[in-house]
Protein backbone atom coordinates (compact mmCIF):
# COMPACT_ATOMS: atom_id res chain seq x y z
CA UNK A 1 0.00 0.00 0.00
CA UNK A 2 1.38 3.38 -1.00
CA UNK A 3 1.37 5.60 2.08
CA UNK A 4 2.17 8.67 -0.03
CA UNK A 5 -0.79 8.44 -2.39
CA UNK A 6 -3.09 11.40 -1.86
CA UNK A 7 -6.86 11.44 -2.05
CA UNK A 8 -9.25 14.35 -2.24
CA UNK A 9 -12.23 13.40 -0.09
CA UNK A 10 -15.38 14.89 1.38
CA UNK A 11 -15.58 14.29 5.15
CA UNK A 12 -18.96 14.45 6.91
CA UNK A 13 -19.23 15.65 10.51
CA UNK A 14 -22.33 14.56 12.43
CA UNK A 15 -21.18 15.09 16.03
CA UNK A 16 -18.86 17.43 17.91
CA UNK A 17 -16.44 14.71 19.03
CA UNK A 18 -15.72 13.68 15.45
CA UNK A 19 -15.54 17.35 14.49
CA UNK A 20 -12.91 17.99 17.16
CA UNK A 21 -10.79 15.05 15.96
CA UNK A 22 -11.01 16.12 12.31
CA UNK A 23 -10.18 19.72 13.29
CA UNK A 24 -7.11 18.45 15.16
CA UNK A 25 -6.02 16.50 12.06
CA UNK A 26 -6.40 19.71 10.05
CA UNK A 27 -4.36 21.72 12.58
CA UNK A 28 -1.51 19.19 12.54
CA UNK A 29 -1.69 19.17 8.72
CA UNK A 30 -2.65 15.49 8.41
CA UNK A 31 -5.63 16.78 6.40
CA UNK A 32 -5.05 19.63 3.94
CA UNK A 33 -8.36 21.48 4.09
CA UNK A 34 -9.55 22.83 0.73
CA UNK A 35 -13.16 23.75 1.50
CA UNK A 36 -15.56 23.67 4.42
CA UNK A 37 -19.30 24.10 4.57
CA UNK A 38 -21.82 24.27 7.37
CA UNK A 39 -24.17 21.32 7.17
CA UNK A 40 -27.94 21.20 7.64
CA UNK A 41 -30.52 18.68 8.91
CA UNK A 42 -28.24 16.87 11.36
CA UNK A 43 -24.99 17.20 9.42
CA UNK A 44 -22.86 19.71 11.36
CA UNK A 45 -20.22 20.33 8.69
CA UNK A 46 -18.66 19.02 5.51
CA UNK A 47 -14.94 19.30 4.83
CA UNK A 48 -13.23 18.77 1.49
CA UNK A 49 -9.60 17.95 1.98
CA UNK A 50 -6.60 16.00 0.81
CA UNK A 51 -5.29 13.06 2.84
CA UNK A 52 -2.72 10.30 2.49
CA UNK A 53 -3.71 6.65 2.57
CA UNK A 54 -3.01 6.09 6.31
CA UNK A 55 -5.00 9.19 7.29
CA UNK A 56 -7.86 8.17 5.01
CA UNK A 57 -8.05 4.75 6.66
CA UNK A 58 -8.25 6.35 10.11
CA UNK A 59 -10.82 8.99 9.10
CA UNK A 60 -13.01 6.26 7.56
CA UNK A 61 -13.10 4.58 11.00
CA UNK A 62 -14.53 7.81 12.48
CA UNK A 63 -17.07 9.03 9.96
CA UNK A 64 -18.46 8.86 6.45
CA UNK A 65 -16.15 9.86 3.61
CA UNK A 66 -16.82 10.30 -0.11
CA UNK A 67 -14.01 10.33 -2.70
CA UNK A 68 -13.65 13.34 -4.98
CA UNK A 69 -10.89 11.78 -7.09
CA UNK A 70 -9.18 8.41 -7.66
CA UNK A 71 -12.60 6.75 -7.96
CA UNK A 72 -10.97 3.51 -9.11
CA UNK A 73 -9.60 2.99 -5.60
CA UNK A 74 -13.12 2.85 -4.14
CA UNK A 75 -16.31 0.85 -4.48
CA UNK A 76 -19.22 3.29 -4.24
CA UNK A 77 -22.66 1.73 -3.97
CA UNK A 78 -26.23 2.78 -3.24
CA UNK A 79 -27.27 1.74 0.29
CA UNK A 80 -30.80 0.96 -0.93
CA UNK A 81 -30.31 -1.21 -4.05
CA UNK A 82 -26.66 -2.16 -3.48
CA UNK A 83 -25.66 -1.33 -7.07
CA UNK A 84 -22.50 0.55 -7.96
CA UNK A 85 -23.18 4.15 -8.78
CA UNK A 86 -22.45 5.90 -12.07
CA UNK A 87 -20.65 9.24 -12.36
CA UNK A 88 -23.88 11.04 -13.23
CA UNK A 89 -25.38 9.97 -9.89
CA UNK A 90 -22.87 11.99 -7.82
CA UNK A 91 -24.33 15.16 -6.32
CA UNK A 92 -22.27 18.22 -7.27
CA UNK A 93 -24.61 21.11 -6.44
CA UNK A 94 -24.22 22.63 -2.97
CA UNK A 95 -27.89 22.49 -2.04
CA UNK A 96 -29.74 21.16 1.04
CA UNK A 97 -29.32 17.57 -0.19
CA UNK A 98 -25.53 17.80 -0.32
CA UNK A 99 -25.30 19.88 2.87
CA UNK A 100 -27.46 17.28 4.67
CA UNK A 101 -24.78 14.67 4.02
CA UNK A 102 -26.18 13.07 0.89
CA UNK A 103 -23.79 12.48 -2.00
CA UNK A 104 -25.64 10.44 -4.63
CA UNK A 105 -28.99 10.33 -6.37
CA UNK A 106 -29.52 6.71 -7.45
CA UNK A 107 -31.95 6.28 -10.32
CA UNK A 108 -31.56 2.52 -10.82
CA UNK A 109 -34.60 1.56 -8.73
CA UNK A 110 -35.72 5.11 -7.96
CA UNK A 111 -33.75 4.92 -4.70
CA UNK A 112 -33.40 8.71 -4.68
CA UNK A 113 -30.97 10.88 -2.77
CA UNK A 114 -28.76 8.84 -0.45
CA UNK A 115 -25.45 8.75 1.38
CA UNK A 116 -23.43 6.23 -0.61
CA UNK A 117 -21.70 3.25 0.92
CA UNK A 118 -17.99 3.72 0.27
CA UNK A 119 -15.38 0.98 0.50
CA UNK A 120 -11.71 1.83 0.06
CA UNK A 121 -9.57 -0.62 -1.89
CA UNK A 122 -6.00 0.11 -0.83
CA UNK A 123 -3.22 -1.02 -3.13
CA UNK A 124 -1.79 -4.41 -2.39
Amino acid sequence: MSKNKRYKVRIYIFDSTTGNIINLLIRIKAIRLENSMDGVNGCLAIYDGVVTTPVLLEVMKLTKVFPLDNYGDFIITCPVCGERIDDDMILNVYDDNLLSGYNINCHRLNCGTQMADVEFLPEQ
